[in-house]
Formats: C-alpha cells, structure tokens, sequence
C-alpha cells in the first residue's frame, strides 16, 4: 500500500515538472524579441581580408632559449597556433592567408615548427 501511494506521488510530481517546463520554452511569453540566429554565412561585419606583400616565413625551435621554453609540452594543434600568432605579431599582418606548417618532432615533443603563408590585413569596405 505505501509502496503504491509513493510511486504515484512520484508519478505526479513528475507530471507536474514536465508539464511547467512549457511556460521556459517559449521565454518572454511568447514575444519575438527579434534577436534571430542566422546559419546562411551572413556576415554583420564590413571588413575585407587583403594581401599584403609576399609570403612570410617564421620558425620556433628548441634550439634557442626562448624556443624551448614557448614550445615545452605543447601538442602539434598548440604549437602550429602559437607559431602563427607569432608571425602575425613578427610581420605585423591581422592574419595569414593559406599557413602551411613544417615541424619536426621526436615521438610527442615538438622539436621544430615552421609556418609560413601570405600575411593579410583587415580592411574596411568603406
């Protein structure tokens, strides 16, 4: 008997917390709010990505100081990120168009990596 009376409390708390979870799902009574979520590419900026001057090379290896200490326990993914930070603040450019990595490591060390690729600049289109 209070085996039953307590799975149907259970039985009807459950129903009531699914049932007053409809009022969260429309938020704001049911108001557009106009904030809408746009998956076509569409861009809410007006700047172009241009190429300025020719390709860039720039290399971390272990074999300096300050390149043992930036790539010490970095994964391939980190070190390709760091190794195009640091060109872009080296060559003063936004960004690196087309980077392609060289890198040399021994078993999961990072010994070397190398990126180069065309340096580019944000622009407005006004």
């Amino acid at each position: 008997m209070k085996q039953t009376i307590f799975t149907l409390a259970l039985a009807a708390i459950g129903t009531i917390a699914l049932t007053s979870c409809s009022t969260t799902r429309t938020g704001a009574g049911g108001v557009d709010t106009g904030m809408g979520v746009y998956s076509t590419g569409r861009s809410a900026n007006s700047y172009d990505l241009v190429l300025v001057g020719d390709r860039i090379t720039y290399t971390i290896d272990i074999s300096t100081p300050e390149g043992k200490q930036k790539l010490n326990k970095l994964s391939l993914s980190e070190a390709q990120r760091l190794a195009e930070t640091e060109a872009c603040r080296k060559y003063n450019c936004d960004r690196l168009i087309d980077p392609r990595f060289d890198y040399l490591n021994q078993g999961k060390r990072i010994l070397r990596i190398t990126v180069d690729g065309r340096p580019g600049n944000y622009k407005t289109r006004d």
